[in-house]
């Protein structure tokens, strides 16, 4: 019965050890192992993409949090070079330059579809910066804009800066000329260079009650949160690629043993 026992499970090895064998001397199953293996090394870099993405925006979140509670700044006062604005609480003198009024297309709030609308101003020390009016609703025909009330006087503004994030699939101003001007981005740079101007790199969004237009405020398009939710997903679907090609494996092993 030992004997009996003992050649059923050596024959039973030799059985699996040969179609593995020959499964290995296929072509197409080192063409799908390699596909597989490449496909769960980039699920899983995605992954780790995500996580790396996710303590990068909660850097800025804190950031964030910390320039909220802060006092006031002159507008005037900020240093030059700055690589991050984002948040900042600024006090200034604002004057109105004529005839520079923007429309940032695709804009949506609150369920609704329309534009920013944005004006150059001007500061004490002659710094020209951008001041958000906020969200108008976009008219139904495509070829009409939204009419806006535009300052045409001083401001003392109180607020706060933001800078919109580059796009690598698409910052380009995309400028189309008219009384008021509607682009796709805001490219300060390329802004810059339409109207002649030395802009600052940031926009001024009013904290001012009460306001005519209202005010999104998005300084960080995706959280940290969502970042980790999208790894948990790549992580997820690399392991049930692992759990699937091992299942596949097996089942192709038991077909090939012999009846």
């Amino acid at each position: 019965m030992n004997n009996s026992n003992s050649t059923r499970s050596s024959l039973k090895r030799n059985t699996i050890a040969s179609s593995l064998y020959e499964l290995i001397m296929n072509r197409s199953f080192w063409l799908v192992f390699t596909l597989t293996v490449v496909a769960f090394s980039i699920l899983v870099k995605l992954g780790f993409w995500q996580l790396s993405r996710a303590d990068e925006k909660q850097q800025i979140e804190q950031l964030l949090q910390q320039r909220a509670i802060k006092p006031l700044v002159d507008i005037d006062s900020l240093k030059q070079g700055e690589t991050n604005y984002n948040g900042l609480l600024v006090s200034g003198h604002l004057t109105a330059i004529m005839d520079k009024y923007l429309l940032l297309d695709n804009q949506t709030y609150l369920g609704k579809v329309g534009y920013l609308a944005l004006q150059l101003m001007v500061t004490q020390q002659g710094q020209y910066v951008l001041l958000e009016r906020g969200f108008v609703e976009a008219p139904l025909e495509r070829t009409k804009l939204p009419k806006v009330e535009w300052l045409s006087s001083d401001l003392n503004v109180e607020g706060r800066l933001y800078q919109r994030s580059s796009n690598p699939m698409s910052s380009d101003l995309f400028f189309e000329s008219g009384d008021v001007a509607r682009i796709q981005n805001i490219n300060i740079d390329a802004l810059s260079q339409q109207w002649q101007l030395s802009i600052e790199p940031y926009v001024v969004q009013p904290t001012m009650v009460p306001w005519p237009y209202p005010q999104p405020w998005s300084p960080v398009p995706m959280t940290s949160t969502k970042h980790i939710g999208y790894a948990v997903q790549w992580f997820g679907l690399s392991i049930a690629l692992l759990i699937l090609s091992s299942w596949m494996l097996k089942k192709t092993l038991c077909a090939r043993r012999p009846q």
